[in-house]
Order: C-alpha cells, then structure tokens, then sequence
C-alpha cells in the first residue's frame, strides 16, 4: 500500500490527464498521476527513434489547443514555443499542378483562380461559414455539453439553425459541393473532413468532422495549423512542468490494473505491481470502454450502462508512418532544387488528388482492406525545426488512411511492411526521389497504436467523432458530464466532450467537475 495520501489520482499521463492534474494542483488538491509508459504526453509526444532524429510520433501538427489552457497553465513559461507555418497546406497533383493553401484568405484565392473563377469568389464564403460555425460551437469547447434543450438553444436563427443542418446530415462532399465548382479545389480540402474517422467524404454526418479540424484555434486563426518548437511532446513536457510547478506528482513506468470501487464509490487504484494507492477521487484519462469495462469491471456497474459502453463506435483507421531521410521529397510539380527548403515542405503536404480518390480509399476499408491508394497527410518538422534532425538530414511524418483495424484477412504484423511499402509508393508518385531518400522508418498500424498507445482499436480519438457520439451522447447519453455511474470516479480523456485532438478542453473540464463536486468555488482554475 502506498503511504502517501492523495486528494486525486490520475490515471493516463495523455495530454488531457495533465491538464486535470495542473488544474486540480492549481486548486489545491494534493494529486498524483501514474503513467504506463516512461514518459509523459500519450499521442502528443516526440521520441528519438533513430539517434539525431526526434520524431513526433502519433500527433503531428499544433492546431486545436486553447490558448486559454495555455495562458493558464503559463505554458510558455515552461518551453512551449509555436513556429507558424505558412502555406498551411500544399497539394500536388498528378498532373503536375498544385495548390498551397496561405493563412491568408486573398493568397489562396489566387492560387484557386488557377482553377475556377468562381471558387476563388467563393472561398471567402466559403470562410465566412465555417467562423459563423466556430462562432456557435467554440464557447460550447470549454464547457460541459449542453443538456439536448439548451443546445437547441444556441441554433435559433434560421442561419444557424441551417449550420445545425448541415453539421449534423450532411457529408464532406456535399459542402464542397455547395461552394465549389473546381476538382482540385474540392480535393485541397477534403481529407480534413476526413481524419481519424472512419467514414468517407460522402457520409452523411462527415461535415461535422470537418468543422472540429477548421476551428482549430491554437494560433488564434480558424483553421490555420502550426507546429512546436521540440515537436508535439514540448506541450506534454510543458503541461508537465506546469503540473508539477503546483505540486502535482508525476510517475512514469506505472501501469494502473484496475480503480478500486467499495458500495459504488471510486477509492482508488491497483497498479500492476500490486501497489494500491487511496484518494477521494479517481480521474480516468484511459478510454470509455477501457475505463468501465477493464478497469472498473462490469460486475460494478448497471448492465443497461454496460451495454451502452460495449456499444460505443470505436475502431480506428489510421497507420502511421515516420522516417528519417537523406534528403527532403522533390515533387514533379514544383522546381525546388534537391536539398533546399521549399514552400512545400512548411506546411502539409496533402495528398489524394480527387473526393472520389478518398471515397475510393474508404470502399476499400468498408470491406477489411487497407486502402491500396491511401489519403495522406505528410509533414516534415525538421523544415521548420533543424534541431530535430542532424544537419542536412530530416524527419518525415505520414498519417495514412484507410486502414481498419479488422482485417478481413491476414494479420497486421503480417501485412505491416507491405503496408508500409505502398506509403511509400504512393508518396513516391508525387515525388520520385523520396523511395531511395528514406533512411530508417517506422510504420505504426492501428494495432500498434492499441497495444503501445492504449488507443482503443488504434482509435486515435477514444471513439468516432460522428454527430451520434458528439455532445450530449459523448461518451453515452445521460453520462456526458464527466462524472461516471462509479461516484468519485471522473473521466478526461478524448471519450469525452469535446472529442478527440489536442485541445487541453476534456481534461480543463473534468477538472472542474472535481472541483465543482469538492465544493471549491469555479474561479479556482
């Protein structure tokens, strides 16, 4: 038995289970967070694969996290440093053309006047809807969920109202679609509708995905990315220092067996060497189903809730590549010399050049298959940050999609290097030298991302991001505000309002359901 006492325990040192526990020190809690791994930040971490090359492993771009969390957790203090990037996006084509897409909306309406008039006019209505939808949705990010009478209240005017509409039936491709004319406009934009979710650009409900990724709000832009100084695990380290700053402890190399509950009330946790550790209240940053049915134990708990967890939509379909490279991609549609820094290598590269090309990648996925022509989304840190690589050298990091988690046939340790192989190979076609540049790579399937990350199923946001588990149905209905069915017992992590990404706002919440429950005044974080 441990000795020390603690106020809370936290279990999952993920992004969202460090900002509980430095809100929750902030507040005056004595707290103390056990992590599986040895080191801090879940899927926002940066990892020396190779010797010289610090890769962002899972999460790759700075683009959803609230500034406010950042200005109250004084993260600059502690490291954080954001280098903004500009083009955003860059999207070549198999034809030999391109568009960059600019943080600034005139820039890109000229690269899009290359294709259609028209749609060069209507990007900035284009704009327009999506900072009228973030105007709606972003006061909802740190906050509880509403209860279903009061959301309805915040989409009264017939504007808003249509928004609702569109957000909850319709699909990627028809938005594109009521604003676009151009092919390869609608390709430069669709895969962000798409990311982490297993659905496809013609889904009905895949609009709404595609509003959680533009209202990013990190840089203050709706929509615009940017990348850290040190890679993703700088913010982890940061909310770290942070945490401990407020007299958090932190312990790594401490998986959690199980949460002690005694008469329905969460006492504390088992670690996996035997140990137990006591407190008031237990904060979960695992997913729902893991939470409940593994560590709780379904012999806790209603069998009608039960059944609710069990039903959650969750499987993953995304592999992850990273690499170390010789030389940075020389695409066939730009002049960029070999070895020098160009406009395309800032940003993301994008590639899936038509909405039929992702509707293609995900029929393949529907049906077990990995995608034989995959959507990617390619970053390159070492451009915008050298000191990740050794000199003249970079890092590559891919997001690939579609890859189910269940194959239809085969297994994933089987099929993983072919998989990897046709990344490449895809990539390659856009930029020949890239097959013969890549040193040493990684290739993480939606199994790895289970067995090394906990991500359920590779789910890299605990569960599907559709508009049924969205809200007041996030992580079940009737449960949706933090707490659980288990008294003292809390989750934080992506399963909860407001989804998945690196926000910072489900741990910032659950934070204040602990405190608001210890009968702390609100104004305490």
């Amino acid at each position: 038995m441990h000795s020390e006492e603690f106020d809370v325990l936290i279990i999952g040192g993920g992004h969202n289970g460090l900002v509980s526990a430095a809100y929750l020190a902030k507040a005056g809690f004595k707290v103390a967070l056990f992590e599986k791994r040895n080191i801090v930040g879940g899927a926002a971490i940066t990892e020396e694969l190779w010797k010289g090359y610090r890769i962002s492993r899972l999460s790759y771009a700075y683009s959803l996290f609230d500034p406010q969390i950042s200005r109250d957790l004084e993260l600059e203090r502690y490291g954080l440093r954001v280098v903004s990037t500009d083009p955003d996006l860059f999207v070549p084509f198999p034809d030999g053309k391109h568009i960059f897409i600019w943080g600034d909306a005139k820039k890109t309406s000229q690269e899009f006047e290359k294709f259609s008039h028209r749609d060069a006019r209507r990007y900035e209505n284009y704009l327009q809807f999506w900072k009228d939808v973030a105007a709606i949705l972003s006061p909802l990010m740190l906050s509880p969920p509403p209860k279903f009478a009061d959301f309805a209240s915040f989409f009264e005017s017939s504007e808003a109202l249509d928004a609702l509409k569109v957000l909850t039936f319709s699909s990627v491709s028809e938005v594109l679609d009521e604003y676009f004319e151009s092919d390869y406009v609608k390709a430069a934009i669709c895969p962000r509708g798409l990311i982490g979710t297993l659905v496809g650009p013609k889904t009905p409900g895949s609009a709404y995905i595609l509003a959680h990724h533009v209202i990013g709000g990190s840089s203050g832009e709706t929509g615009i990315w940017g990348y850290l100084k040190g890679g993703m695990g700088a913010l982890s380290e940061a909310i770290a220092q942070s945490a401990r700053n407020f007299g958090a402890r932190i312990m790594t190399g401490k998986a959690v067996r199980k949460i002690i509950v005694k008469d329905g009330k969460a006492t504390g946790i088992e670690l996996e060497d035997g140990e137990r550790v006591y407190a008031k209240y237990v904060v979960s940053n695992a997913d729902p189903k893991q939470t409940f049915l593994k560590l709780v134990g379904k012999e806790c708990l209603d069998q009608k809730f039960v059944k609710s967890v069990e039903k959650i939509k969750d499987e993953g379909c995304v592999l992850k590549l990273n690499a170390a490279l010789q030389e940075l991609p020389k695409y066939s549609a730009l002049t960029t010399e070999v070895g020098r820094v160009g406009l395309e290598h800032r940003g993301i590269t994008s590639i899936g050049p038509s909405v039929e090309y992702c509707e293609r990648a995900f029929d393949d996925a529907k049906y077990g298959r990995p995608s034989s022509h995959p959507f990617l989304r390619v970053v390159y840190h070492s451009a915008n940050d050298p000191d990740l690589a050794p000199s003249g050298k970079h890092t590559m990091s891919v997001f690939a999609q579609y890859f189910p988690y269940n194959l239809r046939e085969g297994s994933w340790d089987e099929i993983r290097e072919e998989v990897g192989d046709n990344v490449i190979d895809t990539l390659s076609e856009y930029a020949p030298n890239l097959k013969n540049a890549v040193i040493n790579r990684e290739v993480l399937t939606p199994l790895d991302l289970e067995r090394e990350f906990l991500l359920p199923r590779g789910n890299i946001f605990h569960m599907e991001m559709t508009p049924d588990q969205m809200f007041f149905f996030r992580p079940v209905p009737r449960w949706t505000q933090y707490r659980t069915p288990i008294r003292g017992l809390y989750l934080c992590g992506s399963g909860t309002h407001p989804g998945g990404g690196v926000t910072g706002a489900n741990g910032y919440n659950a934070a204040r359901a602990v405190i608001e429950d210890a009968g702390l005044a609100s104004d305490q974080t």
